[in-house]
């Protein structure tokens, strides 16, 4: 068994498919497809399924890819702190950003710090709910900014912000149609759709959060698209306040507040791994926050 070999794995699992797997690890198919048949002739195991269009992992590939995600996650922190120790300092730091975070607030703090720490490049990736978190604990990334995980995870957390979510329709939409009613309720929602915000996780558990039971609903995978399709009248939803405020103070959308659908205040927290090694810049940065009582 090889580092490579479980690099390979990973590959596969994260990109969908082999070829897909070699693209990004920059080598031809038939020598994944190697990597992992020498790994199962080893060991006389099967770890994908190949009877379907794209490789699935067996049940014992499961259970061997949950204890080498372990591996590769301590292999990426010693190779870090090795760089650390080289250079001094991070040659990079890698943050994910839930959508629903005020991104104009937490882009500010973030430039204004690392304006002092040029040597260190910073890596931006933008995900929605568990999705910012799974970054986290593949290794994908070594901070995440997000609300407060829901589950079990081994993490640190420092509040960073707050922020809230409203519930919103376009303006013009209501003058059309809340005429019988007179008002904006419950019922009224469930005949139009609520534009949803899909969870951008691929493995651990969803978060679906602010649903109205019941009602109609149209999923997008992009927060500024949500945002466009509830100006131009085609339903409603929830979209972070910092994202909309001008809107509002245009009067192009209208606020929603029911016996179901109430605006939510929201804690923006800095997240790293508990058991994280922190170079000197990640050690500031995370210094920087008051710690969480």
């Amino acid at each position: 068994m090889t580092l490579e070999q479980l690099l390979t794995i990973e590959a596969i699992v994260k990109e969908g498919s082999f070829k897909a797997a070699a693209d990004y690890l920059h080598k031809s198919q038939p020598s994944i497809s190697m990597a992992v048949k020498k790994l199962e002739d080893e060991y006389q195991i099967t770890l994908f399924s190949r009877n379907e269009y794209r490789p699935s992992l067996s049940t014992d590939g499961k259970i061997f890819y949950q204890k080498a995600k372990i591996l590769l996650r301590e292999y990426r922190e010693l190779v870090g702190l090795a760089k650390q120790m080289q250079m001094g300092v991070e040659p990079e730091l890698r943050i994910s950003i839930d959508a629903v975070s005020p991104v104009s607030v937490v882009l500010k703090f973030l430039r204004n710090f690392f304006e002092k720490h040029p040597d260190t490049r910073l890596e931006l990736l933008f995900e929605v709910l568990s999705g910012t978190i799974e970054r986290l604990l593949d290794g994908d990334v070594d901070i995440a900014i997000t609300p407060r995980p829901i589950g079990d995870f081994p993490l640190d957390l420092r509040i960073m912000t707050k922020t809230k979510m409203v519930s919103v329709i376009s303006t013009q939409l209501v003058k059309e149609l809340v005429k019988e009613e007179k008002t904006i309720t419950d019922s009224f929602l469930r005949n139009h759709n609520q534009i949803i915000l899909a969870d951008s996780a691929r493995r651990i558990e969803k978060i679906n959060s602010g649903i109205l039971e019941g009602a109609k609903n149209l999923t997008v995978n992009d927060i500024g698209f949500k945002k466009e399709l509830i100006i131009n009248g085609l339903g409603w939803g929830g979209l972070p306040y910092d994202l909309i405020k001008s809107e509002l103070a245009a009067k192009k959308l209208t606020v929603i507040n029911t016996n179901k659908i109430k605006e939510r205040n929201l804690e923006i927290y800095m997240v790293k791994l508990n058991t994280k090694n922190m170079g000197p810049v990640m050690t500031e940065l995370w210094e920087s926050l008051v710690e969480e009582e």
